[in-house]
């Protein structure tokens, strides 16, 4: 079983530093970081694993969704977001909030170090408000247009982005991977970030 896991994480590390080599820097809009490298998976900063949640979900959409193009890619991971949100119990039943308060339980169990459970309770927070704002855009409506057809919704999503991309622009030096990736990733969010001030 850990090996599973194990090659199922190379095999999405492939795959996000092959979408990511193969994509030209996006020019910077209001969606630029809707659209810049998929950071869905947070292999730069070792703050938190991966959700077994969310391993399990992959494996459940990959079977509903094969993929052969950037958008239906994007379907599936945001698909593959909101079923993992939905075994944690993080969504509430309207699909556009979090229950803060599971978060906040998820994390407590799961994280020894209070700084760091601080640091991501403030994040989801964050990023819920900030999620909801972009429902409202265009490439979002298109994107909750494709995932309807799954009966998905793009809200969680949305939020798992949201909290890659800050944990990749927060995460602690010691625990950031100076990989010539992270590092360009990095970069190009902070691009992202400066163009929407």
């Amino acid at each position: 079983m850990r090996l599973q896991r194990v090659a199922v994480d190379a095999l999405w590390l492939l795959l996000c530093c092959g979408w990511a080599m193969a994509n030209p820097a996006p020019e910077l809009d209001e969606d630029c970081e809707l659209n810049s490298i998929d950071t869905m998976h947070d292999f730069c900063c070792d703050l938190h694993d991966e959700s077994p949640h969310f391993s399990h979900c992959q494996m459940e959409w990959h079977e509903k969704i094969h993929y052969r193009t950037d958008q239906e890619e994007q379907t599936y991971m945001f698909c593959t977001a909101e079923c993992t949100f939905n075994s944690t119990d993080f969504v509430g039943s309207n699909r556009q909030s979090l229950d803060l308060a599971a978060v906040r339980e998820h994390l407590e169990s799961e994280l020894a170090n209070d700084e760091d459970e601080a640091l991501l309770y403030q994040t989801y927070s964050q990023c819920e408000k900030h999620a909801l704002s972009l429902l409202p855009h265009k490439s979002v409506k298109l994107l909750a247009k494709r995932m309807a057809s799954f009966g998905c919704h793009p809200f969680a999503g949305l939020v798992i982005e949201c909290v890659a991309n800050e944990m990749i622009l927060n995460c602690p030096a010691k625990r950031f991977h100076q990989t010539p990736q992270c590092v360009e990733t990095r970069n190009q969010l902070r691009q992202c970030k400066q163009s929407l001030k």
